[in-house]
């Protein structure tokens, strides 16, 4: 039973009872794949043909296992299928997809179940380079010869010419390589000063046979788990005493020492140099939790806290995009859609854009969009970013339908994915369209604050405002809504609409929160307005 999982497949349809020969051929064309399981399948003799049928149509490849049938009168199936996921529920998914094959048209009974190793296992190639021996660390002391060693394993004395061996290679076969080739044109091979020394390479890139290593599965996100714990080590060890910082300072050695082995061969390199390798990888991304931390500490101004976790998120987001784009319904018609995307934009994006402007202005100051005459480049610049924002939830619910599609949850229970996933893509969106507005209300209390300290306050996507001293032509006359007009302290001006003027007073009502109840409309032809100086808090009697 065992031998026949594993059985290359011989044909598509196996032979038929009425003695009709097999359709012997190569398999089908198929996409790319990255993993491969056999099922054995027992199907009853009298539905051989149906179920040959179903596997035929939906593309497996299968084959019978033996000639004789089994002694209950079934016939013994080995149906191979491709997958495109993980290996965690692959052979779930692939028993799924050979019954879900024969559409309930045939009585089968599942056996056995494998993932299969690949036909042509990769071959790697080793690189070794050919470097100058060192003679100021030769006769010398203990320190100055390990210092020479290491100054020629590091790289430093190669004299740019390499070698490639087939497999991880060894010393003696690369120092055979090299002198069977002693002179290219450039660099003539000498033993007296000549030397070679293995490149730099992980043990998984030179023996690609061997069980992947537990930080390169799922596209290395282990790996960057521990580099995002690095950096957070990094991050606080920065906001520690000198004393605490000394003390913390080896279990960072001590990482680099575990992670060594990610980017050297211990087998092939000394100690140092795989200490060295990991200590470039823990001490890369320890420096950069520690600079941001220092940098965060001595300009407060500037928080990174927030775009570190950007950008560990996007590590989680860009592979689930991948996974739910390759292979799919989009990615074969991604020419034509594209422009069908991208085209609304055009609209979208302004209409964002109004819509922050509009909620700067009108719902928090109380003033009429209308009364600000700004640029349409403005307005599309501020929509860039609510649009940029809910761009990234839609990929993060598009992420997710990637990450259930790499683990097949979306096969078995689409309708429960969708359900799922879509209310929750629609609340991230509107979440991030809401948090990206909310720049919109700080703004207005910004220029409400700029206002009371006596400053011209600062503009908004194209929407600028002064202080000024307002005198009416005639006090008795002056229509103004609601009142009274201020003339005794400077207040903002947004500009005219039309017969209007409005006007923003930032001493009206200053026991209220809400700063539209601080707007005034006047008729622009009965009054004159002149800018108030900086700082200041009245304005000279008219």
């Amino acid at each position: 039973m065992a031998s026949a999982l594993v059985a290359p497949i011989q044909s598509r349809r196996a032979s038929a009872p009425d003695g009709e020969g097999s359709a012997d051929g190569a398999p089908p064309p198929a996409g790319d794949f990255t993993q491969r399981a056999a099922v054995l399948v027992q199907v009853p003799g009298r539905e051989e043909t149906v179920a040959c049928e179903q596997w035929e149509r939906r593309g497996l490849l299968f084959s019978r296992v033996g000639d004789v049938p089994q002694e209950n009168g079934t016939a013994l199936f080995r149906v191979e299928v491709r997958l495109l996921g993980s290996r965690w529920g692959a052979l779930s998914e692939a028993e799924r997809r050979v019954m879900a094959a024969l559409a309930g048209r045939v009585t089968a009974r599942l056996g056995d179940a494998t993932l299969l190793e690949p036909d042509d296992l990769p071959t790697a190639a080793s690189t070794w380079h050919v470097y100058r021996k060192t003679t100021w660390g030769r006769r010398s002391r203990w320190w100055q010869t390990q210092a020479a060693r290491l100054w020629e394993r590091v790289g430093a004395a190669d004299v740019h010419r390499r070698v490639r061996l087939d497999g991880p290679g060894t010393h003696e076969d690369a120092l055979a390589a090299v002198r069977l080739r002693p002179d290219l044109g450039g660099v003539v091979f000498n033993d007296q000063h000549h030397g070679v020394r293995p490149g730099i390479a992980s043990a998984h890139v030179l023996r690609p046979q061997d069980p992947a290593p537990w930080h390169t599965r799922v596209l290395g996100l282990p790996a960057l788990a521990a580099w995002a714990a690095v950096m957070l080590f990094g991050w606080v060890l920065a906001g520690l005493d000198a004393w605490w910082q000394v003390a913390l300072t080896p279990l960072a050695l001590a990482a680099a020492w575990w992670t060594g082995p990610w980017i050297a061969d211990r087998e092939r390199h000394r100690r140092a140099i795989v200490w060295l390798c990991g200590l470039a990888l823990v001490g890369g991304a320890g420096m950069c939790g520690y600079a941001a931390r220092v940098l965060s500490m001595v300009v407060p101004d500037v928080n990174l806290l927030g775009p570190m976790g950007l950008v560990l998120c996007g590590l989680l987001v860009l592979p689930g995009c991948v996974y739910a784009l390759r292979q799919s319904w989009f990615s074969r018609n991604a020419v034509a859609l594209l422009p069908v995307v991208v085209l609304p934009l055009a609209w979208v994006v302004p209409w964002m854009g109004r819509l922050a402007q509009g909620l700067y202005l009108s719902v928090s100051l109380g003033v009429p969009l209308s009364a600000a005459n700004t640029d349409p480049l403005w307005t599309y610049l501020a929509g860039v970013q609510p649009a940029l924002w809910c761009i990234g939830a839609a990929l993060c619910g598009l992420a997710a339908l990637g990450w259930a599609r790499h683990f097949y949850w979306i096969t078995g229970s689409k309708a429960y994915c969708i359900a799922a996933i879509g209310p929750l893509t629609a609340l991230l969106i509107l979440a991030a369209l809401a948090g990206s507005l909310s720049s919109a209300t700080t703004a207005a209390h910004r220029t409400s604050a700029q206002a009371v300290a006596g400053h011209d306050p600062a503009p908004f996507f194209g929407i600028t405002s002064r202080r000024v001293c307002v005198i009416p032509l005639d006090a008795m006359k002056t229509a103004v809504q609601p009142g009274p007009l201020p003339t005794d302290h400077p207040v903002v001006a947004f500009g005219a609409t039309g017969d209007e003027t409005w006007l923003w007073d930032p001493q009206r009502r200053k026991g209220t929160a809400d700063l539209t109840e601080r707007a005034l409309r006047v008729r622009t032809d009965q009054i004159v307005t002149r800018p108030a100086a900086r700082g200041a808090r009245t304005c000279p009697p008219s």
